[in-house]
Formats: structure tokens, C-alpha cells, sequence
């Protein structure tokens, strides 16, 4: 199966509105939901966005997006994350990765599996876009941008979706990939001196949904793909148990506190969502219900499924954000009366548009 490329009647970016953002949250194989919603967009040849942020899967799915690449995004989870190589616990007891990313993004250098960065980076032209990962130094949430060739573009990708315990100490990166700290990132703020090399985890640990940061960096609406359910709140009362009772022996595993932080990391941007600033619109996009897949391991049944409660989803935000506006009243300013005959035929027309749409 060939991915396809999309129309390229893509829209112009206006310079006067507010900036647009969107992020695409990570989950492992959920990311199908998301790949389903971007598929629709790119069957409908539309991109208006001035930013993107990408964690772990959603950095994968917006690359894939950016090359115009339909069905890429799908046909490499239910391929290559759903092959024996890609994940085998046997082999953390051999000291080796259990999640073998190294096998799999070299997969896609292959002819029939071919990533097309130099396609992304056209698309992306002047505009954002933003990979997190997490410093496992200083564990600190990073946004890399993609700046040079394929393979600098792809060690960001694969940093970004690199689990601790997993993938062992992580991705080794080196200062060329001009990484920014979410907490040097900041006005009148100089970053600090960075090493030579660090290694960098998956970005959903620091910056699982990354929205403030769109805030921040100047996004005033803000589109959100979630692979988790409209009532995921990331509280695990068990984790905070199992981290009291083996810190209490005096050694805490990095995993723990990596998984902790991770979801405090989630209830502020989640804080963030329910009461933002009075100047943003966020809009998130979920599944109606809980997606079937899971972080590894899914059914390529559940996979199909919830690809396609991702188009249906992509879909509907379309129609959503799409559809014609019906015309301003003409007021009378006098006595502050509306025109209602103006408006019954404003109605009137916009019926007989979408009537005509059907019968085409």
C-alpha cells in the first residue's frame, strides 16, 4: 500500500489573524486517531496553520502531514509498530532496547517506506515547527526545530519518541540541534550553556501537551489533537503509591519520577486548557469515546477502527470550522431594528448553496 499525496490547493497563511497553532499529543499507537484526523485534512487540501508542535507520535504524524504524505502515518503504525522486531520485553532482560526505534526509523529510509522530509520542509516554508523531547539531564521539556538535513530531522523524531526503560538512556543529540529549554524560552532570558551532547527522552514526559508554550510563542487560537478521552486527567493514585513504598528503600528509578513528572506536567497544561487567558481559543479534537488501541501491542482490528473515528473526527471539525456564516442583520440604526427581510433572504441563499452542493 503506496501513500498518496494530497491535493496542493492548500490555503494562504493571512498575516492578519491571530497565529494559528497546532499540536498533536503523543500515545504510542493511539497516534492512528490522530493520523485518521490529518488524513481528512490533507484530502481536503487544508493547512492553515502558522506553528506546529509535535510530541513523541503527534511529531511523527505532523511530519508525515507536512510531506503531504496520506496513509504514510497509518501504514507505518500498523506496519513497523506492530512487527515482532519493533517491540520485545525479552530483550531488556539482555540489556538491550525493548522498543527498537534505531530498526525502525531506519525502516523509513527505505524505497517503499520513504519519509519525505525535503517535501516537509517546502510545505513548512517560513512557518514553526517545534519537536519536544526531554533533557534527561536536566529533565527539562526542549522544542527542537529541524534545521539541516533528513537525518538531523529524523534524530529529532526519534529522540521525541524515545520511553525511558524502553529505549534505555535515550537519543544522543549534539548542540547543532539548537535546543531551547520551555524554561530559558522566556523574555530577557539568555539560554545557559548547553554541553556538547545530551541525551534526550520522549517529549511527553516534560510537555505532553505543549499549549502554553503555543501561548507563549504567540498562538492565539490553538488546535489540539488528543489520543486520550474526553475524561483523562492522567491522575494514577497507584503510581504516587508504588513511588512511596520503593523511594522509601532510599533509591528512586529515574522511570518513576520520569512517570511523575509526566503527569503533573499533564494536569497544568490540562489546568491551563479549562481556565485560559481571556485573548486565546483552544479547541481540542478527542474520540467520541475511548479509542480501542493502546500504547503498544494493539489489534491491527483496533487500529483500523480507530483510524477511521479519526477521519470521521477530521471530518467533522471541517464541516465545523468550514461551514458558511450566516450574514450579518442590517440594523436600522435609528430605532435599532433589524432588516429581517434582509436576513430571511441571506437565509434563503444560504439553503439553496447547500442544497445545490447535495444535488451535485
Amino acid at each position: 500500500m503506496n501513500s498518496s499525496a494530497a491535493p496542493t490547493s492548500f490555503p494562504l497563511y493571512a498575516t492578519k489573524r491571530p497565529k494559528l497553532a497546532l499540536i498533536a499529543e503523543g500515545g504510542g499507537q493511539r497516534g492512528i486517531f490522530t493520523a485518521g484526523v490529518l488524513d481528512a485534512w490533507l484530502e481536503a487540501g487544508y493547512d492553515p496553520f502558522d506553528m506546529f508542535i509535535g510530541t513523541s507520535a503527534g511529531s511523527q504524524n505532523l511530519t508525515s502531514f507536512l510531506a503531504r504524505q496520506k496513509g504514510y502515518a497509518k501504514r507505518l503504525i500498523r506496519g513497523l509498530s506492530r512487527h515482532k522486531r519493533f517491540f520485545q520485553l525479552g530483550r531488556g532482560l539482555m540489556g538491550k532496547h525493548i522498543v527498537d526505534l534505531d530498526w525502525y526509523f531506519e525502516k523509513t529510509k527505505e524505497a517503499n517506506r520513504i519519509l519525505d522530509f525535503k517535501a516537509a520542509k517546502e510545505s513548512l516554508g517560513e512557518r514553526e515547527l517545534l519537536i519536544t523531547a526531554t533533557n534527561s539531564r536536566d529533565r527539562k521539556p526542549y522544542f527542537l526545530s529541524p534545521k539541516g538535513s533528513g537525518n538531523q530531522w529524523r534524530e529529532l523524531l526519534k529522540a521525541s519518541s524515545a520511553l525511558p526503560f524502553l529505549y534505555k538512556q535515550g537519543v544522543k543529540l549534539t548542540t547543532e540541534y539548537n535546543a531551547v529549554s520551555v524554561s530559558e524560552n522566556k523574555a530577557n532570558t539568555l539560554p545557559q550553556a548547553q554541553p556538547e551532547s545530551d541525551y534526550y527522552l520522549d517529549g511527553g514526559l516534560g510537555a505532553p501537551l505543549p499549549v502554553r508554550e503555543a501561548y507563549e510563542r504567540g498562538a492565539r487560537k490553538i488546535v489540539v489533537i488528543r489520543t486520550g478521552d474526553v475524561n483523562f486527567q492522567a491522575q494514577s493514585a497507584w503510581l504516587h503509591k508504588l513511588k512511596s513504598l520503593v523511594c522509601a528503600t532510599g533509591h528512586c528509578p529515574k522511570t518513576i519520577n520520569y512517570l511523575v513528572q509526566h503527569e503533573q506536567a499533564y494536569q497544568q497544561e490540562l489546568a491551563f486548557i479549562a481556565n485560559p487567558p481571556a485573548d486565546v481559543e483552544i479547541i481540542q479534537i478527542f474520540a467520541g469515546t475511548k479509542l480501542h488501541s493502546k500504547l503498544l501491542g494493539s489489534a491491527d482490528s483496533d487500529l483500523r477502527h480507530d483510524y477511521k473515528v479519526g477521519v470521521m473526527a477530521g471530518r467533522r471539525y471541517l464541516m465545523q470550522q468550514l461551514a458558511p456564516k450566516p450574514a450579518p442583520l442590517n440594523v436600522d440604526k435609528r430605532n435599532n431594528i433589524p432588516d429581517v427581510a434582509s436576513a430571511l433572504h441571506s437565509a434563503s441563499a444560504i439553503a439553496q448553496n447547500e442544497q445545490h452542493k447535495l444535488s451535485a
